[in-house]
């Protein structure tokens, strides 16, 4: 592997800890710049009823089948008022930001997961428990974010002559409900006393240092150790991806998350080592976030599939046509079937032995 020099005084625990540092003062940051922004009420009524899904919703809004839990009776004030709005397509409530936070729990899960043999003390395994608690909740948010993408997407993309009935109107009432209590759970959380712990045991995560690997002579060394680790369990996730994203419908969606954790928290780990052991760091950075993305991708187009099932059904209640909807599910198919056809080329090239000797 080549290395750049890494200096007479950098150990593996400041650069470590530095990354730790960055990563807690951004999780700081992103929720002190929700304070100020109006947040929904979780007494506010919304539209509907939806089934009950607490505890089986996977990270993107999905069941464990990989379905959404939209699919509710169509109420007389679920029915859209008037024609097809073209103009404003913002569908999602104000609110927290969820994508900037689902980032920053997700950059400090990578660090802390990435570097989990160096770092000790007491604090590290609650620390753990508790940013999967905090990240199962943001993650739904968030997912349901990315699924709207690719539902407007659809939905813009459609030849006019195909649109029968209210399919926008339809599709902003459902999701804006949906996304409002998404985001209330989300403002939930952060008055939860489990937030608060999180928050204290980052802090004296950075305050108290007990990273391991303290001696410059074994900088390379360790660093070296600790991208394997990550490499190898990424290697292993990417093994199963293609196979569980190719399996019947809904199969493969509520799988692929820890496929997306394992290859995010390799890309995470090497740009942190990048500075002592070089290019080969940066190109095992570069192929794991093409695969967290070819990932993502599947799964968003996964359950966008699913959500237009859901929205057929509750347009068919309201005595709308449902054949637009089944014109977008054939769209949204196409999309997965792309996603898989990149999804197999980003698993060959994060797989190839070459990129891997040495480690």
């Amino acid at each position: 592997m080549a290395k750049s020099d890494p200096g007479k005084h950098l150990t593996a625990s400041t650069l470590v800890l530095a990354a730790l540092r960055e990563r807690v003062a951004a999780l700081h940051a992103a929720v002190e710049l929700d304070t100020d922004e109006p947040v929904p009420s979780p007494d506010e009524e919304v539209v509907g009823e939806t089934s009950d899904t607490t505890s089986e919703d996977g990270p993107d809004g999905s069941d464990e089948d990989g379905g959404t839990s939209v699919t509710i009776p169509a109420a007389p004030e679920e029915v859209p008022d008037g024609s097809d709005d073209d103009g404003d397509d913002s569908v999602l409530a104000a609110g927290v930001d969820v994508e900037g936070l689902a980032e920053v729990l997700a950059d400090l899960d990578a660090v802390i997961s990435g570097f989990a043999g160096l770092i000790e003390g007491p604090d590290v395994t609650a620390l753990r428990a508790e940013l999967a608690w905090a990240r199962a909740v943001v993650d739904e948010a968030h997912g349901l974010e990315g699924t709207v993408d690719v539902l407007s997407e659809l939905v813009d993309d459609l030849d006019p002559t195909l649109r029968l009935g209210p399919v926008r109107e339809r599709l902003r009432l459902v999701v804006t409900t949906r996304s409002e209590e998404r985001r209330d759970a989300v403002t939930a959380m952060l008055a939860q006393p489990e937030w608060a712990s999180l928050m204290a045991h980052a802090d004296r995560l950075v305050l108290t240092a007990p990273i391991a690997g303290t001696k410059p002579k074994n900088t390379e060394k360790v660093l070296a150790k600790a991208l394997a680790d990550a490499d190898g369990a990424a290697r292993d996730a990417a093994d199963d991806a293609v196979v569980a994203a190719q399996g019947a419908d809904g199969a493969g969606g509520a799988q692929l998350g820890p496929v997306i954790h394992a290859t995010t928290t390799v890309a995470t780990t090497a740009r942190t080592v990048r500075p002592v052991l070089g290019k080969q760091a940066r190109r095992i950075a570069e192929a794991a976030e093409a695969l967290a993305a070819a990932l993502d991708e599947r799964r968003r187009a996964e359950s966008a599939a699913h959500w237009l099932v859901d929205l057929a059904d509750i347009a068919h209640r309201a005595g709308e046509p449902s054949f637009t909807y089944g014109v977008l599910h054939t769209e949204a198919r196409a999309r997965r079937e792309r996603a898989d056809e990149a999804l197999a080329k980003a698993v060959t090239a994060y797989t190839k032995p070459k990129l891997h000797k040495g480690l």
